[in-house]
């Protein structure tokens, strides 16, 4: 608001001289770092898993075929794969849940390298164990990250969409 007032001015300004200060106020804020930042749409994502996965093999892509929401369609529910539109820092969570006596280790890859993982471990439990991982990712235009299964220890994922993957451009 005071920024608001300094332009505004007096009213003996004419609309030049309230311009002139203006650029001047501009280009010192400029100088000092700060930029005129314009809201763009969001990017953000959230799917879920419909089907029951079993026995999977090493570094098989997990599917998280239910969209519920894709804002900039930077998701690909085909694939499993999400596309940077834009560089920046983009902040992933995924939940995963397994059922009694069975386990499910999945890892976040970024182009193809691993950044994190997230284990649901159901042996000597009851029930459905569920087990959610987090990860911030410094991404390019471009770049795609997924979730896969880790080494051969993809035995049994809960469908019916207990298992969700969703991201955010921060």
């Amino acid at each position: 608001m005071s920024f608001a007032l300094l332009v505004a001015g007096t009213a003996h300004e004419t609309p030049q001289q309230v311009v002139t200060r203006y650029n001047n106020y501009k280009a010192i804020c400029d100088g000092m770092g700060f930029q005129n930042v314009r809201c763009k749409d969001p990017i953000a994502f959230q799917s879920s898993l419909t089907k029951t996965l079993q026995n999977l093999k090493n570094q098989e892509t997990v599917i998280f075929d239910k969209v519920s929401l894709n804002e900039g369609k930077a998701y690909d529910n085909i694939s499993g794969i999400f596309t940077a539109p834009l560089d920046g820092i983009y902040s992933f969570t995924w939940t995963i849940s397994t059922t009694a006596g069975k386990y499910f280790v999945t890892e976040i890859v970024l182009n193809g390298q691993s950044v994190t993982y997230n284990h649901a471990d159901g042996r000597g439990h009851d029930g459905h164990p569920m087990t959610t991982s987090h990860a911030n990712i410094k991404m390019k235009k471009g770049d795609k990250v997924w979730i896969r299964t880790q080494q051969n220890y993809g035995q049994y994922a809960h469908g019916a969409n207990w298992c969700y993957f969703s991201g955010t451009k921060l």
